[in-house]
């Protein structure tokens, strides 16, 4: 069986247009909330935390909903996101039309923002589920970075749309010509996507793969057994009557198990039961896994929902400037996508992800240092943005290895309200802090942004700590070395 990359890119569309609202999401919502609004840290984490308060409600439903609804001739994930993606459209358009309108527009501009992320909640699960619909699992990091890959690309494009339209121009036209290009470009992925997805042949292309792929593997398992059969059958050729060689373990008159074979058998079972702990619980995995999400989103998102603010007052960039930082993390994580698939394959998605973690601990430590712009700095958000794509690529994925096929969309919602609760929690909880900690470092008008980077430690932090406690998989380079040396051992 060979990765299908056109089926992945083509799925992964979805991945594009999501990605292009919220890449530049927390930028355009800090310029209305803090400029146009004149709203607190605290009240503008909490209109950040809305979508997410959706999201909490509606994910894992409408990921239940897709998983149910039968095969129709769109598919069934596919409805749920073209739907969706136009009533977002629709209420987008209303955000920047009352946003440029100015503060006596904020009930209207609310309820249009409402729409908006309402529907994106409704039809984000069934869009993520779509890839790895298409994918088995032994392809899914695969299929993740090609996903991430998609997203990285419309991430930037948002971003530019930000730096370019939104200081160049300001006021109304700022925000009539950010939210065009957004609509646009939009428009344009929506209507591939309802051309190119094909979800029902995509679906069957994926179950005769599988088909085929267990039809060989069950056809060289037949063939090993028949080779070992007749070995053993020249083997007790050689041996003669009457003798007993030490690999049977049956009676040879009787047919039954022989004491010894017996005493092997709950030797083996005794040895299992000892050697198994609450680390090999499926319940305890998915707990820390989902843990680890929680974690993640909780330092992620507070540095997406406050960095443009936190660079313009403690790092002194221009307001045109702040964006940089986070473009050139955003295309170093691309670059790192397809690096992080093959070193999940190498070394395990588990053991990927810590790297990432310590890596990404290792960045913001050093990054509290600057007060200034400075190349350095700018290296430092390069080096972070390699470590969200060793993460990013490999979190879902992992989450999935402990779900059922038939399950997808059910734990894909699952997964999702793991990372949407942390961002409802995060931007209010960071935001309640920088308006109340501008004592701890001097007193000075905004310093409070300075807890942002403590902040995302400490969760960084717990996420490593919960990381560890899970237990390598089989599989894994470590393991594959020991494999091989217990090998030649038996050969010599």
């Amino acid at each position: 069986m060979k990765f299908n990359y056109k089926r992945t890119i083509l799925c992964s569309l979805a991945f594009g247009w999501i990605a292009l609202f919220w890449g530049s999401y927390d930028s355009f919502m800090q310029i209305v909330d803090y400029d146009v609004y004149g709203l607190s840290s605290l009240w503008h984490g909490v209109i950040i935390a809305m979508d997410n308060i959706f999201g909490l409600l509606l994910l894992p439903l409408f990921g239940k909903l897709s998983d149910n609804k039968p095969m129709g001739r769109l598919g069934r994930r596919k409805p749920f996101v073209v739907i969706g993606t136009i009533v977002e459209m629709i209420g987008f358009a209303g955000v920047c039309v009352f946003a440029s309108l100015g503060k006596d527009y904020f009930a209207p501009f609310l309820v249009c923002l409402m729409l908006t992320l309402a529907s994106m909640a409704a039809y984000r699960s069934p869009a993520l589920a779509l890839v790895p619909d298409v994918n088995p699992d032994k392809f899914r990091s695969k299929a993740n970075a090609i996903s991430n890959i998609v997203s990285v690309v419309t991430t930037v494009i948002a971003l530019l749309y930000y730096m370019l339209l939104m200081p160049s121009e300001g006021g109304i036209k700022g925000f009539y010509a950010y939210g065009g290009a957004m609509l646009i470009t939009t428009l344009v992925l929506l209507v591939w996507f309802i051309i190119a997805v094909k979800e029902p042949r995509f679906n069957d292309e994926v179950a005769i793969e599988i088909a085929k792929d267990k039809e060989e593997k069950s056809k060289a398992v037949e063939t090993v057994e028949f080779e070992d059969n007749t070995a053993n059958e020249t083997a007790n050729d050689q041996v003669g009557i009457g003798s007993t060689p030490d690999c049977d373990t049956n009676d040879s008159l009787l047919h039954l198990p022989s004491v010894d074979g017996v005493s092997y058998e709950r030797k083996t079972l005794v040895s299992l039961k000892e050697k198994s702990s609450f680390r090999d619980n499926r319940f305890f995995i998915r707990f820390c896994i989902l843990g680890v999400v929680f974690c993640f989103y909780m330092a992620y998102n507070a540095l997406t929902s406050n960095f443009i603010k936190y660079a313009e007052y403690i790092l002194h960039f221009k307001q045109n400037q702040a964006i940089i930082p986070l473009i050139l993390a955003q295309a170093a994580a691309m670059v790192a996508f397809p690096f992080a698939s093959w070193l999940a394959d190498k070394i395990g998605r588990r053991n990927t992800i810590l790297i990432g973690f310590i890596v990404m601990l290792v960045g913001f430590a050093s990054s509290i240092a600057f007060d200034e712009p400075h190349p350095f700095l700018y290296v430092l958000f390069m080096v972070l943005g390699v470590s969200f794509g060793l993460t990013m690529v490999n979190i879902y994925p992992f989450f999935l290895e402990s779900t059922a096929d038939s399950a997808i969309g059910k734990d894909t919602g699952v997964y999702s309200v793991a990372m949407t609760l942390a961002m409802v929690v995060t931007p209010i909880l960071s935001g309640a802090l920088i308006d109340n900690t501008g004592s701890w470092f001097g007193g000075a008008e905004n310093a409070g942004f300075k807890i942002l980077f403590p902040y995302c430690m400490v969760f960084l932090v717990l996420a490593v700590v919960l990381t560890a406690l899970i237990k390598p998989k089989d599989g894994y380079l470590i393991n594959k070395i020991k494999d091989k040396i217990k090998v030649k051992r038996v050969d010599k």
